[in-house]
């Protein structure tokens, strides 16, 4: 009788209380609830932005902000520029187009970098601020490396083959004279090849390609080199050290075909022809 007393007291005492939520269900009704949350979210912004309300309020953050910027002091006082010596000052300045007093943390450095990038001169460029007061300019000038004669017009080109348009040509008349059709794609490569023997090099005067296959080379403004179109750099290296023995290029030549591994052909401004045999073993 005292289990059944107790069993029926225990039914009968306070509320039923109920079972739980599983886990699962729970972590799902919450993630629904969020992910509602959500697009609600952006259903408001979608509506909104209709009407350019956010890009209005944007747009008076960022006057807001830049009148907090000026009158903390952040404001434009100097610029410097580093690595600019083909480049004056003026020119950069007119490049950049900023006033000094402008807020510094409202420049757009990307765009400041892709004004100063498009100046004959320069070929890489950086723009940095440093607070208070300072924007940084640093520039990697194009190098110039010889003069492209073209439909009867000289342009100076840089070690890529790019020219740099408008550009007094007086200061740089001692480089060499390219020619030819391909001249100013191939002329890279030739540049290094003959840098190989730098002797040599110093006194290449012009050069012109042919065919888009090969190049001839003008050494000390009088004699041509005819280099072959397979190996040329052997055949430049041979001649240096030729040159580095004999001094054969400062006779009275007028040209030195080398195409011919085995036998290279000078000639004479008497018309005589002059034939050297050469080893593939040495001179």
């Amino acid at each position: 009788m005292r289990r059944l007393m107790q069993y029926v007291r225990g039914r009968t005492d306070g509320p039923r209380r109920r079972r739980a939520l599983p886990r699962w269900m729970r972590k799902g009704l919450l993630a629904l609830t969020i992910l509602a949350m959500v697009a609600g979210y952006f259903v408001t912004v979608a509506q909104v932005s209709r009407n350019g309300w956010i890009d209005a309020q944007l747009q008076l953050g960022r006057e807001w902000l830049s009148g907090r910027v000026a009158n903390a002091g952040f404001q434009l006082k100097s610029v410097v520029a580093f690595g600019a010596s083909q480049t004056e000052a003026d020119v950069l300045r007119a490049a950049l187009a900023v006033e000094p007093g402008a807020p510094l943390l409202d420049l757009d450095l990307q765009a400041l970098r892709h004004r100063v990038e498009a100046l004959p001169w320069v070929r890489v460029a950086s723009v940095e601020r440093t607070l208070p007061d300072r924007l940084i300019v640093r520039v990697i000038e194009r190098e110039p490396a010889a003069l492209l004669q073209q439909n009867g017009q000289l342009a100076l080109i840089d070690t890529t083959g790019t020219p740099i348009p408008n550009t007094p040509l007086s200061p740089f008349i001692d480089l060499p004279a390219v020619t030819g059709a391909g001249a100013a794609t191939a002329t890279p490569a030739l540049l290094d090849l003959l840098q190989e023997a730098p002797a040599l090099a110093a006194r290449v005067t012009a050069a012109t390609r042919l065919g888009e296959r090969r190049w001839d080379v003008r050494i000390d403004d009088r004699v041509w080199v005819r280099l072959p179109e397979q190996q040329p750099l052997d055949a430049w290296l041979r001649l240096a050290e030729l040159e580095t023995k004999h001094g054969m290029l400062r006779r009275n030549l007028l040209a030195a075909d080398i195409r011919n591994p085995q036998q290279w052909v000078f000639r004479l401004p008497a018309g005589m022809r002059l034939r050297m045999a050469i080893e593939n073993n040495g001179s």
